[in-house]
């Protein structure tokens, strides 16, 4: 795994220093794409799941407890640490109702220290839990990763409007390490059976969301998440039908009417797209008619919100009549 993820980040450092150069705009759809197809699936590993029976239970029970009761003023690294480790949980009740509601409440009641919060920046945005079997059919490592997107998403919402911690140096580290995960992330499952939501798709458009607001991020590193995006999107085997194509039909939006620049990209992939939809729809796959039916829905989606500029709107309604 190391050797295809550091040939591949140092392949995307190259494109993303040519963008902010203004030596790469045209093409970078295309040499994003042909990114894409070199990371290789590799067969699958077993993955080492957090002991959920280590005290974890009870923590949750105690931090909630005292929240509620407004007793908790503080809380220990420690604690941190450990309901960090357990973001990775199969059990929903401990990585979705569990942590990921207890840090939202922890985070909007400034019991977290500054300290702290970079703590949790570093963790969720390293290669040992972003990528964790990232290049392995579907696994359970899916939450682990997924849910790393979605924490990030509140820790940088938190920086920008209340905390201000986060320094230049850890913005870009998020920047390029969230690229490089939408490069790999081939996992569209959004509700699993028993074991609740894996969800990459949307939390990966919450974290777009948030990092567009980020006034010292270059229009160049902003275009070239938009471009990722988009490039992933259309290689997607599986089928984004848990609200994903919604979510990020907002962050389309949102984007491409902060400046002119995102949208002319934007329109521009949108007219290719539809291009390269009529060569392989030729080819009868479960994988094929997915990805057409992705694109329909996130069509569909962009129409229904109605709040893109004039230009953008008048292609997606001329194209109604294609969708699958």
């Amino acid at each position: 795994m190391d050797d295809q993820i550091d040939t591949l980040r140092h392949q995307l450092q190259t494109y993303k220093d040519e963008v902010n150069a203004g030596k790469l705009y045209q093409s970078l759809g295309p040499k994003l794409e042909d990114l894409i197809k070199e990371a290789k699936i590799v067969p699958p590993t077993p993955v080492q799941l957090p002991n959920d029976d280590d005290g974890i239970r009870p923590l949750l029970l105690q931090l909630n407890d005292q929240i509620q009761n407004e007793t908790l003023t503080e809380l220990r690294d420690q604690d941190v640490i450990s309901l960090l480790h357990h973001i990775g949980s199969p059990d929903p009740k401990i990585r979705d109702k569990g942590i990921y509601f207890l840090f939202n409440d922890l985070i909007q009641q400034h019991l977290l220290t500054n300290s702290q919060m970079t703590m949790m920046v570093r963790y969720l945005s390293s290669d040992s839990v972003l990528f964790s079997h990232i290049f392995e059919p579907e696994n359970e490592a899916v939450y682990q990763r997924s849910f790393a997107v979605l924490l990030l998403s509140v820790v940088i919402y938190a920086d920008r409007v209340a905390y201000h911690f986060l320094d230049e140096d850890l913005e870009a580290q998020v920047v390029d390490q969230f690229a490089l995960y939408i490069l790999l992330e081939r996992d569209t499952r959004g509700f699993i059976g028993q074991q609740g939501w894996a969800h990459a798709y949307t939390h990966i458009g919450n974290l777009l969301d948030e990092l567009s607001e980020r006034p010292r991020l270059t229009r160049a590193d902003k275009l070239l998440m938009l471009a990722l995006i988009i490039e992933r999107y259309k290689q997607l085997d599986g089928a984004l039908i848990f609200g994903e194509p919604q979510r990020l039909a907002g962050y389309f939006s949102r984007l491409t009417n902060k400046n002119q620049l995102y949208a002319d990209y934007f329109l521009t992939q949108l007219k290719r797209w539809r291009q390269e939809m009529i060569i392989i729809q030729s080819a009868e796959t479960q994988g094929v008619w997915n990805r057409v039916y992705n694109r329909g829905r996130l069509i569909e989606a962009m129409i229904i919100r109605h709040d893109f500029n004039d230009q953008i709107m008048a292609y997606l309604n001329s194209i109604i009549d294609f969708l699958a």
